[in-house]
């Protein structure tokens, strides 16, 4: 064999023998620790050390679990220490109490020193305050001042996000942290996406039923006006409508009560039972709408109470309505008819049957006015 290729082998040899000795923790006696000893280990392998206890020295085992990026996993004798950088764990042994901090860990090496005595103030705190606040990254749930890591991030419980993108289901909370099924909103209300809004449309940061989507004018460009009913924008002299005061009208409690007027005689004239004559009561009912000024409407409802069983009534309701503001006022003409009807209405015809041939009764019992 030649020289070269002899020196090789033996020198591989040598190389095997150290690795196995720091691996599996033979050859030489184990280091006497009287104070504190650093070690440097990888993920496998295990080393001896020795501690003084009373007149004794017993020889204790440490090996090395695991190695994440800021954690490693340690076992001394049969007793697992789970620590992060800068932590300090507390172990017993045989009646005798060591120290063991974790350093740092880099390539795969977790560096620690073991012990006798508590490092001191000079050493990175340990405990909540060295531990990562939700929004940060984090391998284990030890690793959270929350205890509770998921998804590779700290929060409070759920499923945990950084942005929108780390969540299967949902958007990400960026206060805590956490995904969240969004509920539908309502127009006029803050958005970020389509999905956030019962309309599936979401413009300019608010949700609205089309175009561009605004909460005041100042959301809108020059020369448009927010249609706060719509809440949408629009040219100016065209962003408020009748159309949209009237729905504002009839959405008020007094524009429902005669927006169903006349659905509420027709359902009742159809249930079986009551005087037949009353059913020949029929209601006749009509809305208009004027306008007064650029964001000012008039909403008009007119009802009459004919047949042969009625008394021959006419009431009238008006809203006015003021879109720049969203604003109404209600005034009622006639009513020494409307009022007792409108309270009927509201106080007896909530649904049914019954109820509602009770009211028709009522209307058929009022006075005649002469």
């Amino acid at each position: 064999m030649r020289p070269p290729v002899i020196f090789a082998v033996v020198f591989s040899l040598l190389l095997l023998g150290c690795y196995s000795t720091q691996n599996l923790g033979g050859g030489g006696e184990a280091p006497l620790i009287t104070d504190s000893k650093n070690f440097t280990m990888k993920e496998g392998w295990q080393e001896n050390f020795r501690l003084t206890v009373g007149e004794s020295v017993e020889t204790h085992k440490i090996s090395v679990t695991s190695v994440a990026p800021k954690a490693a996993m340690l076992k001394i004798d049969s007793k697992p220490v789970l620590l992060h950088i800068t932590e300090t764990s507390q172990v017993s042994l045989s009646g005798k109490t060591v120290f063991v901090t974790l350093n740092e860990v880099s390539e795969g090496y977790a560096r620690f020193s073991i012990s006798l005595s508590q490092p001191g103030t000079s050493q990175p705190p340990s405990g909540p305050s060295a531990k990562t606040q939700n929004g940060g990254k984090c391998s284990v749930d030890s690793d959270c001042q929350s205890s509770h890591c998921s998804n590779g991030y700290c929060c409070a419980s759920g499923s945990c996000c950084l942005s929108d993108s780390n969540c299967s289901i949902g958007r990400c909370n960026t206060t805590t942290y956490a995904c969240f099924t969004p509920t539908a909103l309502s127009n006029g209300a803050p958005c970020n996406s389509n999905a956030d809004c019962q309309s599936n449309h979401c413009n300019n940061s608010f949700c609205c039923a089309s175009g561009k989507c605004c909460l005041s004018n100042s959301n809108c460009a020059s020369g448009e006006v927010c249609n706060t009913t719509l809440f949408s924008c629009a040219q100016q002299g065209s962003g408020y409508t009748s159309l949209a005061a009237e729905q504002k009208a009839n959405s008020t409690t007094n524009g429902t009560l005669m927006s169903r007027f006349s659905s509420i005689f027709d359902s009742a004239r159809q249930c079986t039972g009551g005087n037949e004559s009353y059913k020949q009561c029929v209601p006749n009912v009509a809305t208009r709408t004027e306008k007064t000024s650029a964001s000012v409407f008039r909403v008009t409802y007119s009802y009459s109470l004919t047949g042969t069983s009625c008394c021959p009534t006419s009431d009238i309701l008006i809203i006015t309505v003021d879109l720049s503001t969203n604003t109404t006022t209600t005034q009622r003409l006639d009513t020494s008819q409307t009022s007792t009807l409108a309270d009927t209405m509201n106080l007896s015809l909530q649904s049914g049957c019954a109820s509602a041939l009770q009211y028709i009764a009522q209307v058929r019992g009022l006075a005649c006015p002469s």
